[in-house]
């Protein structure tokens, strides 16, 4: 009796070490020690290591982690039209691919994101949103290339991009220039003119322009078709200018004093506005706009 306790603890110990040695070496597959036992017989104990997603049998995970902060995050938000980027890399081991997923199991990253590397173990995701949503992309590191060999557990990255916050003119401007820009209000701001064609930022939204590069004021003038003593000035106008103060003004001369036109030679609708005015006598007119910034 006292032989056999002796021959199980034996066993035990021998089989404990040699798992303590597979813990070590997490790539090796299919080992199979063969335990030898007083009086000459064999004790075949299977035992298999593999690497899948773990560094060894006690369980440490090889994971991903962001390496572009000092406080790392499984959550970006951004808004639409805004730069972003975040950076990873994986613990342990590098990555020489990566899969991304989306919430459908698909590889499609949301318009205007895209992914880069990996280049020396870190990969990229970020770009210039162009949709607003909630978005979970689910990454999966692998040590080979073309997402081949041991993998990393897989990583969950939320990124929810929102529509900016703002009035109609910010909405406007954030169609045509990057968030650097957008923050700059010598090249953004209602005042400002950064293509230099002489038609300021403000106006440029009203009238549904391009501010980002040369336009001609836009709009008709002519003798009225009702009524032939009559000029006729009309403006297209855009539709998110609906908060806009939008309407001419009048003055004697061009250095004389201005004042707005008279409220029944003007009209005004969402999509247009229209002076209509007597042909006779000498007076000068102009279009003039605030917006709410």
């Amino acid at each position: 009796m006292n032989y056999r306790i002796a021959y199980e603890r034996a066993v035990n110990v021998t089989a404990s070490g040699l798992a303590m040695v597979v813990q070590r070496l997490p790539l090796i597959k299919n080992l199979t020690p063969i335990f030898g036992a007083t009086g000459g017989s064999n004790f075949a104990a299977p035992l298999t290591a593999t690497f899948v997603g773990t560094h060894a049998l006690s369980g440490q995970s090889i994971m991903l982690q962001q390496t572009n902060t000092s406080e790392p995050t499984d959550v970006v938000e951004v808004e639409v039209g805004e730069a972003f980027q975040w950076e990873f890399k994986s613990t342990r081991h590098n990555i020489l691919s990566f899969e991304i997923l989306n919430d459908k199991g698909t590889e499609q990253l949301p318009p205007g994101v895209v992914a880069i590397g990996p280049q020396s173990g870190i990969g990229t995701i970020g770009g210039i949103p162009e949709e607003a949503g909630t978005f979970t992309l689910t990454i999966t590191g692998y040590r080979g290339q073309n997402q081949s060999s041991s993998q990393t557990t897989p990583f969950d990255l939320t990124l929810i991009v929102e529509d900016p916050v703002g009035s109609p003119f910010k909405i406007f401007m954030s169609d045509y220039f990057a968030a650097e820009e957008l923050a700059d209000p010598a090249i953004t701001g209602p005042t400002a003119d950064p293509d230099l064609d002489g038609i300021d930022n403000a106006m440029e939204f009203v009238l549904d322009l391009n501010p980002s590069a040369p336009n001609s004021m836009p709009g008709t003038i002519g003798v009225d078709s009702n009524d032939p003593q009559m000029l006729r000035y009309e403006i297209p106008l855009n539709g998110l200018a609906t908060e806009s103060t939008v309407g001419f003004e009048e003055s004697t001369s061009l250095e004389g004093e201005w004042k707005p036109a008279l409220g029944e030679f003007v009209e005004r609708t969402d999509k247009m506005i229209v002076l209509t005015v007597p042909l006779a006598g000498k007076k000068f007119y102009r279009l003039k706009t605030i917006v709410e910034e």
